[in-house]
């Protein structure tokens, strides 16, 4: 009988034992579960502070190209008003300086660009009056376009491949611009471009340019 109660005894201690373990087992595991969601919680905060960072940052980054680029084309337009303003400010002493060459008449600048158009190019012409610019040097201009078509030479009157409005006249005391149009025929291979300025009054000169193609 006592053998008896002390299983009995012996049982229940080792229930009891067997639940308060599982118990104390269960309680650990809700405490790392708790821990873990709390290391989740601070994970995903900590990555949204670093994207907010990373997306500041960028956007500084951007800001500051942008400013740089701005800077950049801010001096090049500075350097390009400058070196236009260092050529206007020689192109006019030399226009001012009588006496400066024995030629009555000067080409200051010639020069051929494309035009809206294949075939379709803009002159511009600048003529300059040197030595004694007292009077108003008078005359015209003419163009000749030197090239090939069908393998040979050939030499084309450019006023008849002028465009409207086209300068041909020119009238100055100091200097003149002149500017127009010129269309190439099909089928021809334009080498150069030969520019004559001719003035009649009151001093006769001469001046020719050829400008290649």
């Amino acid at each position: 009988m006592l053998l008896t109660v002390t299983a009995l005894v012996a049982v229940i201690v080792a229930f009891l034992a067997g639940s308060w373990l599982g118990q104390s087992g269960a309680l650990d595991s809700n405490m790392k579960n708790s821990e873990l969601r709390a290391e989740l919680r601070d994970a995903r905060q900590e990555l949204r502070t670093v994207r907010h960072d990373l997306a500041r940052y960028r956007a500084e980054v951007e800001v500051a190209d942008q400013a740089r680029e701005q800077l950049r084309q801010e001096i090049r337009g500075l350097r390009d008003q400058s070196a236009e303003l260092e050529e206007a400010v020689a192109f006019y002493k030399n226009v001012m300086s009588p006496g400066a060459s024995d030629a009555p008449m000067q080409v200051e600048k010639f020069e051929v660009s494309p035009e809206n158009g294949e075939r379709r190019f803009r002159y511009r012409l600048i003529l300059v009056q040197s030595g004694d610019n007292r009077g108003y040097l008078s005359g015209t201009v003419s163009f000749a376009l030197k090239g090939s078509r069908d393998g040979e030479p050939v030499t084309l009157d450019g006023g008849e491949l002028l465009g409207e409005n086209s300068d041909l006249r020119f009238r100055f005391r100091y200097f003149q611009e002149l500017s127009g149009t010129l269309t190439v025929p099909e089928g021809t291979r334009i080498d150069a471009l030969e520019m004559t300025a001719t003035a009649t009054a009151p001093r006769r000169a001469e001046v020719v340019q050829s400008l290649p193609w």
